[in-house]
C-alpha cells in the first residue's frame, strides 16, 4: 500500500513538473497545438469519468522567462534552458496526446457489454509505458539544465522550482514535506 501511495504522489510530481513547463505562444510566434491535462486518478474529470477536466496547473514559457529573470540567470543561459523546455514540451505534447488516445480505448471498451480485461491490461501497459517515457524525458531534461548552471544558479534554479510547485499543486507538497518530518523525527513514544 505505501508503496503504492508513494507511487501515485512521484506520478504526480512527474506530471506536476512536466507541466510547469508548458507552453503559451509569445507575440508573434506560432501558436503550437493545444492538449487537455490529465486530471489525477479519480478526481473529477479523471480517468473513466465523463466530467470536465480541471484548469491546468503549469508554469507558460513567459513565466519560465521571468523566473528565470528573477533569479538572475545569464541571458545566454537563459535562452538555452527555454529552448530545451520548448524541446521537452514538444514531445510531452505528443505524449500526453497518446495517453489520452489510449484513456479513451478504455473508456470506449468499458462501455461494451461485457469489456475485453486483456485489451484494457495492454491499454494500461502501454500507458505506463508513455509515462516512463515521459519520466526520463524529464530527468533529461533536468540534468541538461543542472549541466548549464552553476552550484549556485542551481541552487536558485531548485529553489524557485520548488517554490511554484508549491503554488500548482500544495496538497501533494504538504504530503511530501510531512514524509520527509516524519522520517527525520525519532519516534515518538
Amino acid at each position: 500500500m505505501k508503496q503504492r501511495v508513494t507511487t501515485l504522489i512521484s506520478t504526480v510530481i512527474v506530471m506536476g513538473i512536466s507541466t510547469l513547463m508548458a507552453q503559451p505562444s509569445l507575440p508573434g510566434e506560432p501558436q503550437s497545438g493545444k492538449f487537455a491535462e490529465i486530471p489525477p486518478f479519480r478526481a473529477p474529470g479523471g480517468m473513466h469519468s465523463s466530467t470536465e477536466n480541471p484548469p491546468p496547473m503549469m508554469m507558460n514559457i513567459a513565466e519560465l522567462q521571468n523566473l528565470l529573470n528573477e533569479i538572475s540567470i545569464d541571458k545566454s543561459v537563459a535562452a538555452k534552458i527555454v529552448a530545451i523546455a520548448r524541446n521537452f514540451l514538444s514531445n510531452f505534447e505528443s505524449r500526453i496526446l497518446k495517453i489520452q488516445k489510449e484513456e479513451l480505448n478504455v473508456k470506449e471498451e468499458l462501455l461494451k457489454e461485457k469489456p475485453d480485461l486483456q485489451f484494457i491490461q495492454n491499454t494500461i501497459a502501454k500507458k505506463s509505458q508513455i509515462f516512463a517515457e515521459i519520466e526520463f524525458a524529464q530527468i533529461k531534461r533536468d540534468l541538461e539544465i543542472k549541466a548549464m548552471l552553476t552550484i549556485d544558479e542551481y541552487d536558485r534554479w531548485k529553489s524557485a522550482m520548488m517554490q511554484k510547485m508549491r503554488m500548482f499543486m500544495p496538497k501533494a507538497m504538504d504530503k511530501m514535506e510531512q514524509n520527509r518530518t516524519d522520517k527525520r523525527s525519532p519516534p515518538q513514544k
